[in-house]
């Protein structure tokens, strides 16, 4: 092969490489890569196949269990959150921004600061009773903590289909906190949750192909 020809392919490959940042494709086990907030979260958490294709499975039953990951990503070089995610239970009432009903079918939240003290977060939420497209705030995450969501689906048309998601973070981060002109912004963990502890009912979901791109 002509060298020329070669190192073109090389950069290209290379380019293709750096397009994405995977978080998780969920096709073998989960590894330790993944923490919960107890050790029961395996209970909960779990790699599961339909025709030969692997995904995170999550079921709760009156849990508030959740797993994190720790990552290092710009998104000002990454900006947009790629994911599919499929609902099979919806918590009765859930409502993500009243503390009596905070449960939620499924979500993925990227973690803005390292501090587990005060966290700062953007959840994205397939809810029970908030309409698609509208925006709240987790009643848990008191100031300086804050946890703003944004609500991908909503009821239970859709249950049992897969969905696509992709959601710009850089721009949801520049109207949260009002923020322009970023050089860098590095979130530091994405965290999924399934729970239904808050309303004692089931929720159950899975998810897949989880990963940060350019564009």
């Amino acid at each position: 092969m002509n060298p020329l020809v070669l190192i073109i392919i090389l950069s290209l490959s290379h380019q293709v490489k750096e397009a994405v940042v995977w978080v998780d494709d969920f096709n073998s086990t989960l590894d330790d890569s993944w923490k919960g907030r107890n050790n029961h979260y395996k209970d909960i958490y779990s790699i599961k196949k339909q025709n030969a294709k692997s995904f995170l499975n999550a079921k709760s039953t009156d849990s508030d269990n959740f797993i994190v990951k720790k990552i290092k990503v710009d998104i000002v070089q990454y900006p947009y959150l790629n994911w599919k995610w499929r609902a099979h239970s919806l918590p009765v009432n859930g409502d993500e921004g009243v503390r009596e009903y905070c449960d939620v079918g499924a979500s993925i939240a990227i973690a803005l600061n390292a501090s587990r003290l005060f966290p700062k977060s953007i959840k994205y939420s397939w809810s029970t009773e908030l309409p698609e497209g509208s925006i709240t705030k987790s009643p848990y995450a008191k100031w300086p903590s804050k946890c703003d969501i944004r609500v991908m689906e909503s009821g239970s048309d859709a249950l049992g289909e897969w969905k696509t998601e992709k959601v710009n973070i850089l721009e949801d981060y520049k109207t949260f906190y009002n923020k322009a002109n970023l050089k860098t912004k590095k979130v530091f963990a994405i965290v999924i949750m399934t729970d239904s502890d808050n309303t004692s009912t089931l929720s159950e979901a899975d998810y897949d192909d989880i990963y940060f791109s350019k564009t």
